[in-house]
């Protein structure tokens, strides 16, 4: 899992964002399909957006509810053997 950039999200037309009370909200829809990844764990907020309203978060909220990728077997071996102590 890749960490966002909050100058990606700005700079990116796909992604539907809003200012509000000196932070940005990002519509959770949309960067979803940005991310191609599931974000229906992300704590959210109706904020008006384009006219109707929509679920938003701080790209913070949205960092700690992506969902991590299990750990292949191979990795979770390597990972016991780096902690294995002799």
């Amino acid at each position: 899992m890749l960490k966002i950039k909050e100058e990606d999200l700005q700079k990116s037309d796909d992604v539907l964002k809003i200012q509000f009370d000196n932070k940005w909200y990002y519509d959770i829809k949309s960067v979803a399909t940005f991310l191609k990844e599931d974000l229906s764990g992300v704590e959210s907020i109706k904020l008006p957006l384009k006219g109707e309203y929509k679920e938003v978060a701080t790209l913070e909220e949205i960092e700690k509810g992506r969902k991590e990728e299990p750990l292949s077997e191979f990795n979770q071996a390597l990972l016991k053997m780096k902690k294995f102590k002799k």
